[in-house]
């Protein structure tokens, strides 16, 4: 097997894995489960990797390197200020769904190595958003908003949203109910002028790829 097949394989068994870590915790999670949720044999597992320890780093990597590419901060002057606010929304939404907060509370208890990597990704990114913001409220966009209490208010309402509990308790179909906080979102941070010019079929398309895809999982 050549390299870039190796490393296209070994990624795949850990997207399948960090696929599990809304209902399971990897930190104990035993090797044989860890091959279980890759989809192969333990045996096979361990040809691609060499340890636990190496395939928490890896987990780790996948999350801080989906946050540190895609940026929505971009000086592009050609990326307009709403499709990277759109990117953020994105952005949340799947951090929020394949990573929840037990995930983060499991690093930072039991493996701080990891953890700090965790909150370096989690810093680069609200300095993103803070930069966004500020540059959106500078252009007339954007209203002038707290970007920690913004930042807190979708990670907090994410994670409610994408509870399936939730969603049972009010009745609530998980498709409409994340284009109605886009909606609601939105409308809080971006001047009316441009909020109604807004092209919203990217997030439409996204949310229900998303709710398609993940909807058994929750």
């Amino acid at each position: 097997m050549d390299e870039d097949q190796r490393d296209k394989t070994s990624k795949e068994m850990i997207y399948r894995l960090v696929t599990r870590t809304r209902k399971d915790s990897l930190i104990s999670m035993r090797a044989e489960d860890m091959a279980k949720f890759m989809d192969v044999s333990k045996v096979t597992m361990y040809k691609y990797f060499s340890s636990k320890e190496e395939i928490l780093s890896l987990v780790i990597s996948n999350y801080t390197d989906y946050i540190r590419n895609m940026d929505i901060s971009s000086a592009d002057e050609n990326k307009a200020i709403l499709e990277r606010y759109q990117k953020s929304f994105e952005q949340s939404l799947m951090i929020n769904y394949y990573f929840p907060e037990h995930f983060f509370n499991d690093f930072k208890t039991y493996n701080p190595r990891l953890y700090e990597e965790i909150v370096d990704a989690q810093q680069f990114r609200f300095k993103q958003l803070d930069e966004l913001y500020r540059l959106g409220a500078e252009q007339g966009i954007f209203y002038p908003v707290n970007s920690a209490i913004f930042i807190l208010d979708d990670e907090l309402i994410l994670r409610r949203i994408l509870d399936p509990s939730f969603l049972v308790q009010h009745g609530l179909p998980l498709e409409q109910t994340l284009l109605d906080y886009y909606q609601m979102q939105k409308r809080k941070l971006i001047c009316e002028k441009h909020v109604n010019t807004m092209d919203d079929s990217p997030i439409e398309e996204l949310i229900r790829s998303f709710v398609a895809k993940n909807s058994r999982n929750l």
